[in-house]
């Protein structure tokens, strides 16, 4: 019995966590209220106290299941990419185009993790957690020589984060175009990993 449960109460956070992302995503940050959450949901306001503690933290939920899913994401795109240059074009379209419902709940980011140790303990571990990622598959492409054999993977793996944290601010922030951004970092992703030659080669 304490099973189902446990499961029910599970599905009923996902539930929850799903529409304030829906909110998110059509509406804008300012519109996750525990309130909108509630009537999309349908139940009372008072419900979701079950479930979570207070509103900051299902937000923190939110987002926290927002970059659950980009790790997802781009474990899926690493494990079926062919070749490097598929590779590069799977995350690009990950990093820029299906992660454009969530940049209302990215934009929270610098306003919270400076301002709260915890946040920052938790998006370091899963900013730590992607470059890895990154940096072994690299490790496989370079055993199978398939990237340059003077490739760094642990290098090359944090200039990526690096680079899509950057043009993810110029558009999310700044009002950069986002195709110019994306298509500024397939061509830097690629030049990084040897599959396109740097300019005057």
């Amino acid at each position: 019995m304490p099973r189902i449960n446990a499961e029910y109460r599970e599905d009923a956070r996902k539930k929850i966590i799903a529409a304030a992302i829906a909110i998110a995503s059509e509406s804008g940050w300012e519109s996750v209220t525990m309130e909108a959450i509630a009537r999309r949901v349908g139940v009372t306001k008072g419900a979701l106290y079950a479930y979570f503690d207070n509103s900051e933290a299902l937000l923190r939920a939110v987002i926290l299941e927002v970059f659950c899913n980009v790790r997802d994401g781009l474990t899926r795109t690493l494990e079926s990419s062919a070749d490097l240059h598929s590779m590069v074009l799977g995350l690009a379209d990950l990093i820029f185009e299906q992660q454009k419902p969530y940049a209302a709940i990215f934009c929270q980011l610098p306003l919270r993790i400076p301002q709260d140790t915890q946040y920052r303990q938790e998006f370091t571990e899963i900013f730590d957690r992607n470059r890895v990622i990154i940096r072994d598959f690299l490790e496989r492409m370079k055993t199978e020589g398939r990237v340059p054999a003077g490739l760094d993977p642990e290098m090359a793996s944090q200039a990526i984060i690096g680079m899509t944290m950057g043009l993810r601010i110029t558009s999310l922030f700044l009002g950069k175009d986002s195709e110019t951004a994306k298509r500024v970092w397939i061509d830097s992703v690629e030049r990084l990993l040897g599959a396109k030659p740097c300019p005057g080669e």
